[in-house]
């Protein structure tokens, strides 16, 4: 009589005092990200084919998001096929691209650039301006600030070698 009974209670659903406790109702998922979001991902990850795959897709659905994000990872596409080639000019429009998809983060394909055009050169001008070649530190901060003019970094050591007391 009990197996009847416990079998009738799996067969009807309905759930023992134990278990109900336990299982509770979970919201539906939500929608999932947009066509513009799922880009901006792929871009990030460094695949740039799936990002404009991506972008494409969501261009009907998604226009004011997906029609200005298309443009600009086509051009930063074409950019990124002659990284090792930039001029500084180029760098500088291939770093505000990668701003303009992505303000917070950098794409992983941007970071060789940002290396090579900044980040480097800003460690040399740290070591220079440490040894005492306030001008030669100078001269490279001043080519970081052509291509990143607001980085904080090169600012602030730029404003501390020209400060009147520096050369001392």
């Amino acid at each position: 009589m009990l197996t009847a009974l416990t079998l009738a209670m799996v067969l009807s659903g309905a759930p023992d005092a134990g278990v109900a406790g336990a299982r509770k109702k979970q919201p539906p998922p939500g929608p999932g990200p947009t066509a513009a979001e799922t880009a901006k991902l792929y871009f990030l990850a460094g695949d740039i084919a799936k990002a404009q795959e991506w972008v494409q897709r969501g261009l009907k659905r998604e226009p004011k998001a997906c029609g200005p994000l298309n443009a600009l990872i086509a051009e930063y596409a074409f950019l990124a096929n002659h990284i090792d080639d930039f001029t500084p000019e180029q760098a500088k429009t291939f770093l505000e691209t990668d701003k303009k998809i992505s303000p917070t983060v950098r794409g992983k394909l941007t970071e060789k650039a940002y290396t090579k055009w900044v980040s480097h050169p800003l460690e040399i001008a740290k070591s220079w301006s440490s040894g005492g070649n306030a001008s030669g530190a100078l001269q490279i901060l001043e080519r970081i600030l052509i291509i990143e003019p607001t980085n904080a970094e090169a600012l602030a050591l730029q404003k501390s070698l020209r400060a009147p007391d520096a050369g001392r």
